[in-house]
């Protein structure tokens, strides 16, 4: 996996998430983006630091932590 592909795929998976969790609503397009802005934060800093230590490329480390970031996020708050 190159570098561009796990960019990709972590801005993909944050839209999925942002899109199921919140919906789709129009008159609140900012919302939106502040949403997928607040979904690729976190996933961002811990794969920041995770590349700090390993001497992979942070695309990849960045498109599966997103990837088990949303996954695990969107379990635990159905789960409530």
């Amino acid at each position: 996996m190159t570098n561009k592909t796990g960019y990709i795929l972590g801005l993909i998976s944050a839209i999925i998430y942002v899109l199921v969790l919140y919906g789709i609503d129009t008159n609140h397009i900012l919302d939106f983006f502040a949403y997928l802005l607040g979904a690729l934060l976190i996933p961002a800093i811990i794969a920041g630091l995770i590349s700090l230590f390993s001497k992979n490329n942070f695309g990849k480390i960045f498109g599966f932590t997103c990837i088990i970031i949303h996954i695990l996020s969107g379990l635990g708050g159905s789960l409530m």
